[in-house]
């Protein structure tokens, strides 16, 4: 009787702490990214929208950024300035909704913006909750550009504003900007043909993803954080063009995983090094203010000697992996599977282990005696292999 007690007793404490909380450290934090990976998944899912994870090598943490759907608007319909949570949007200058299809439509209706002076105005409502887990914002639309002048396609105050550069034979290329930091479709878009165009910023990053390719922005510094957004109108208008499906998100972290006794290592870094603390110089150099909630594999202390030049260079501190709107890595982001690795200490030997994050949204992992960019030991003898 006593036995059972105790057996109930610890399958209740252990079920109390989590599936993260128990094991050795490499397993306790790949069950927690599991388990942050089948939350994002389920969101993606269950609220058609897309998701991602960011992993944090610099700080050794791991962030759940969901996407909160704000308002869509999809500009057809008896009422087409009518978005959704009864939310309407203003039509100022020529602008005007269309049904016309001497130009090709998405679907039923588009919002049509004749020249630079033309714009719709979405208003700052309430229900644009950005307190709390708010990390930023995303947008997506359908954008069909026109030959005309002009530079500003969307705007919202000083949170971020995505421009139109003008190229040969009247095709355009976007820019996106928030804070600062900017990043540039590295494709031009041809005149009269619609393509995607979705867009997220936050302070793991700015990207930009248009017609199936993405383009992501320099990593902010430490401290970045999106202008707020509260108050703020969202201005579609200043280049000729028709826009359809408008829909705004805020980004929030819905879950935050700082890895305990376990360290991230990006591709290409020597994972003695990583231990070591000799690896956090190369993932960006500039000093830095001291944290409040120092990362673990640093101290608060600012940089201030430039990296040894023998490290490697140019290592991103920051990896993004995409979820689509049913819960699978994005393809279009992703050709295969996303591999995080980590490393740990265990009895003054390194440990290693991958993480398998698989293309239908499974996670496995396995220990493993070395990465795929360390080389081979050398043979006995000390002879080249």
């Amino acid at each position: 009787m006593v036995i059972c007690i105790l057996v109930v007793a610890v399958l209740v404490f252990a079920t109390f702490l989590g599936p993260s909380s128990i094991g050795p450290a490499l397993e306790r934090n790949a069950r927690g990214i599991r388990t942050m990976v089948a939350n994002v998944r389920q969101n993606s899912s269950t609220r058609k929208v897309h998701s991602e994870l960011v992993v944090d090598y610099k700080h050794d943490q791991v962030i759940a950024l969901a996407r909160r759907r704000l308002v869509t608007f999809a500009f057809d319909g008896q009422s087409p300035t009518l978005g959704s949570g009864n939310l309407i949007g203003d039509l100022r200058g020529d602008a005007t909704t269309t049904t016309d299809r001497r130009l090709q439509l998405v679907d039923g209706g588009a919002l049509e913006l004749p020249d630079a002076q033309s714009s719709f105005a979405i208003p700052w409502s309430e229900t644009f909750n950005v307190t709390g887990d708010y990390e930023g914002m995303a947008v997506s639309f359908d954008y069909f550009p026109t030959p005309g002048g002009g530079s500003t396609l969307v705007s919202m105050g000083g949170v971020y504003t995505i421009q139109v550069s003008q190229g040969a034979r009247d095709s355009v290329r976007l820019t996106l900007a928030s804070g600062g930091v900017s990043v540039t479709a590295r494709s031009y878009l041809a005149p009269y043909r619609w393509v995607s165009v979705e867009i997220a910023v936050s302070r793991y990053g700015v990207s930009l993803y248009v017609d199936g390719r993405v383009n992501e922005g320099v990593l902010p510094p430490d401290g970045f954080a999106v202008p707020s957004a509260l108050g703020n109108e969202t201005r579609i208008g200043g280049v000729p063009c028709r826009i359809d499906n408008f829909e705004m998100f805020s980004l929030v972290s819905s879950q935050v995983l700082q890895l305990n006794d376990v360290q991230l290592v990006p591709d290409g870094v020597n994972p003695q090094l990583e231990v070591e603390g000799g690896a956090e110089d190369i993932y960006r150099w500039e000093a830095e203010p001291p944290k409040s909630n120092g990362p673990i594999t640093q101290g608060n202390a600012p940089s201030e000697t430039p990296p040894d030049p023998s490290l490697p260079q140019n290592v991103p501190a920051i990896m993004h992996v995409y979820f689509d709107t049913s819960g699978k890595l994005d393809p279009v982001r992703h050709s295969g599977a996303v591999y995080v690795n980590m490393v740990a200490v265990v009895d003054g030997a390194l440990t290693r282990m991958v993480v398998t994050i698989h293309p239908l949204g499974t996670v496995t992992w396995d220990y493993t005696d070395r990465f795929w960019w360390e080389p081979p030991p050398a043979p006995p003898g000390g002879d080249s292999p």
